[in-house]
């Protein structure tokens, strides 16, 4: 799939960036994902466990999107498939579709001959539906869409693409439940180089800047960098408003939470599980590579529990 065609036919994260993060480091990540490889943070209640709340994220978005019963549903970026397993199984969707670009996640899928589950390598730019779904969903992947543009219109745009697909692919006042790590309102440059102190409540405007903040903001600049560099190339976190602006005139926006600590919980397990398989990952992938990941989920970790970045869930219906 081609990466650069023009600004009108860029199609997101590369092949290559794919195969990097998910096929390459994925044999890491599945040592300590959970028996059902949930790579999207999870919906926690008192008392869960990892596997408990990356259930409830996933029936979540099943109702959220309408799709309980459904005839038809789409996953774009299905990962290793568990949602649609989890919607044909528990929630009685008849045919459900899911789009990766990752070969090593859909030949997992497909050898678990699940029915009633479709898994397609391939790119939502390039899906071609048989026929109208009634629900979609995207759990974190609207973070490939954008690539690595600084310019905020271009990512408004390439994410207005996304909502002009799943528009044409939808029934009359079908929905669409989206979640994407995002950041504050203050954007991706604001959210990185703020002072912690800003993000608190009421703490817009209290905190004057000192030399001690600049070296803060440069540590989070060199922190964010290395993690898109090493573990999540090609990859743009949104904001709520890039997100709802590219949907105008397609959708209205019918529910919404801001969950950061989700990301905080879900974070923190999987740093756990990352660190308890250090050893057996560096046979894997090499001991570079794994500190590069854990140094990735410690980054994701600060920056979610000071406030800069937060989990967004987005419910939006067809207008």
């Amino acid at each position: 799939m081609g990466r650069h065609m023009g600004r009108a036919t860029y199609k997101g994260t590369s092949t290559k960036a794919i195969l990097h993060h998910y096929d390459y480091l994925g044999d890491f990540y599945r040592l300590f994902l959970g028996p059902e490889l949930v790579y999207s943070h999870a919906m926690w209640e008192d008392g869960d466990t990892l596997e408990t709340a990356q259930m409830r994220k996933l029936d979540h978005h099943v109702q959220a999107a309408g799709a309980v019963g459904a005839e038809r549903l789409l996953d774009v970026g299905c990962g290793y498939g568990a949602l649609l397993h989890r919607a044909v199984q528990r929630h009685g969707v008849r045919h459900a579709v899911g789009l990766t670009i990752s070969p090593a996640q859909a030949a997992w899928a497909a050898k678990q001959q699940w029915p009633g589950c479709e898994v397609r390598t391939e790119n939502w730019f390039d899906h071609r539906p048989d026929g109208p779904y009634d629900a979609i969903i995207a759990i974190e992947a609207v973070e490939h869409f954008a690539g690595e543009t600084l310019w905020r219109a271009r990512r408004v745009s390439r994410y207005r693409e996304f909502f002009r697909r799943c528009h044409g692919w939808l029934r009359p006042a079908g929905r669409l439940s989206v979640q994407a790590n995002a950041w504050t309102r203050y954007g991706w440059l604001g959210s990185m180089m703020l002072p912690a102190e800003r993000f608190a409540p009421g703490g817009a405007g209290r905190h004057r800047l000192g030399l001690r903040d600049l070296a803060g903001a440069w540590a989070n600049a060199r922190d964010g960098l290395r993690a898109s560099r090493t573990v999540f190339p090609e990859c743009f976190v949104p904001t709520r408003s890039e997100l709802t602006e590219a949907a105008q005139g397609l959708f209205r926006v019918i529910a919404e939470r801001d969950d950061p600590q989700d990301g905080v919980r879900t974070t923190e397990s999987w740093l756990a599980g990352a660190e308890a398989n250090r050893e057996r990952g560096a046979e894997l992938i090499g001991r570079r590579a794994v500190e590069d990941i854990l140094n990735q989920q410690r980054t994701t970790l600060r920056f979610l529990r000071e406030g800069r970045a937060t989990i967004l869930r987005l419910v939006f219906e067809k207008v």
